[in-house]
């Protein structure tokens, strides 16, 4: 897992799902509560998108709303150790 900030500020993490093909997974804020569509208590979504051959976002990203607490470092740690368990990835240390 590689952590960095993007060019908003926001806290983000890639991995290698398989064979070399990666993802990306950050923390947005909904600046603007209207976009907000979840009503969710500080306006946190979770978005995940793969990662094309020139290293940017591939595609439409899929936002999943944010309840928890947990600090952003924590929920996206989380996630990437939850989704390679489930499909099978052994993560590399």
């Amino acid at each position: 897992m590689n952590f960095f900030r993007d060019g908003n500020g926001s806290l983000c993490v890639e991995w290698e799902q398989a064979f070399g093909h990666r993802k990306r997974a950050w923390i947005q804020r909904k600046a603007d509560p209207d976009m907000d569509w979840a009503k969710t208590p500080d306006r946190r979504y979770l978005n995940v998108v793969r990662v094309k051959d020139d290293g940017n976002p591939g595609g439409n990203p899929t936002d999943f709303p944010v309840w928890c607490e947990l600090e952003d470092r924590q929920i996206l740690e989380s996630f990437v150790l939850a989704v390679s368990s489930i499909t099978g990835l052994k993560m590399k240390s």
